[in-house]
Parts: C-alpha cells; structure tokens; sequence
C-alpha cells in the first residue's frame, strides 16, 4: 500500500488520471534549514512525512521555481505573483520538485529539474495569467498546464515535474528502489 502526503489538487488529479492506487493522509506540518535550492524542496517534502507513523510506504512531493538566485514558492498576494511572472518573462528558469518516501525507519529524497522558458510577457499577459487562474496556489505563479501554456516557449525536462510530480521519476523510484511490481502502486 503507497500513502501519499498531500493536499495539492494537481497532484491528486494526476495520480487518478494514471491509475495510482493509493490511499491520501494528511501531511506533516513543514520545518526547514535551508542549504540549498534542492535542498528546500527536499526538505520540505521530507518535513510533510516525518511525523506520519503508518505501516506502508508514505510519498510526499514539494516543487519550487528557481529564477537566477531567487527561488519562487507559491506566491502570497497576487502583487507578488505579478512581480513573480514579469520576473519570469522572457527569461529561463528551473523548476524542481522533490520526492521523500519513508518506509519504515528510512527516509529517502530524491529530485527532478526541469527548465523552462517563458515568453516575453506584457503587462496584459501578466494581468490575463493573474485574472484568469488561481495563481495563489502554484509555485512561481503559474501553471503549465494551464493559461500559462500559451506563453511557454521551450521546456527542457520532465512536463510532469513543472506540472508538480515527475510521473516518470517515482515510476522508477518505487520499482528500482523499493522493488514494487506496477501491480502493487496501480489500479
């Protein structure tokens, strides 16, 4: 039996979209010491399953946007998620998600990097993105498989990872890792 920390509606909707068989608990509360970028995003998916005593496998993911030496969580305001995306514009950045999987005593942590390239974005742009979705709740303010798709030039990566959980990393994590057979994570 997997269990999965989370309370994102993306990932959810993507581990029922691809046949998951999971069952969802409620994630830890976050604490972090910050290192690195990698580090934040691991450590806040570490921080989400350390509390949680269950006899099974327990996931948990957390993804950031790296632009230049700022990193972009979920935004407060939507000031700040305008400011976020007219950082954004034009411009590469990186997107990382990270996997902490506990399974009994163990913890193991594990990442993606994705990098994607924005558009040039007018005022306007930004104004639509803002208006027309819910930014407050995504990472650099955006989504990719939203609105924002219209104003994404390249991607280099996993797209499920800037989506917010690299389908095709944990596929492999729990098979070569933890020795799972699909017939034990999928319906």
């Amino acid at each position: 039996m997997v269990y999965v920390a989370t309370t994102s509606p993306r990932r959810i909707e993507l581990l029922e979209q691809f046949g998951f068989d999971y069952t969802l608990v409620k994630p830890c509360k976050e604490k972090l010491i910050i290192n690195s970028k990698q580090d934040l995003a691991v450590q806040k998916a570490i921080s989400k399953i350390e509390c949680l005593h269950i006899d099974g496998l327990v996931v948990a993911f957390d993804t950031i946007v790296v632009f230049k030496d700022k990193i972009f969580e979920k935004p407060k305001n939507i000031e700040e998620a305008k400011s976020m995306l007219y950082d954004l514009s034009g411009s590469w950045h990186s997107v990382i998600s990270a996997i902490a999987i506990k399974y009994k005593d163990l913890i193991k942590a594990y990442f993606e990097k994705t990098f994607v390239k924005f558009a040039k974005l007018e005022k306007n742009d930004i104004d639509f993105l803002t208006s027309k979705e819910n930014v407050l709740d995504k990472a650099g303010a955006y989504a990719i498989q939203g609105y924002a798709a219209l104003y994404i030039e390249k991607i280099v990566g996993d797209y499920y990872n800037v989506v917010g959980l690299p389908l095709n990393r944990f596929k492999k994590i729990l098979e070569d890792d933890f020795k799972l057979k699909k017939s034990d994570y999928l319906k």
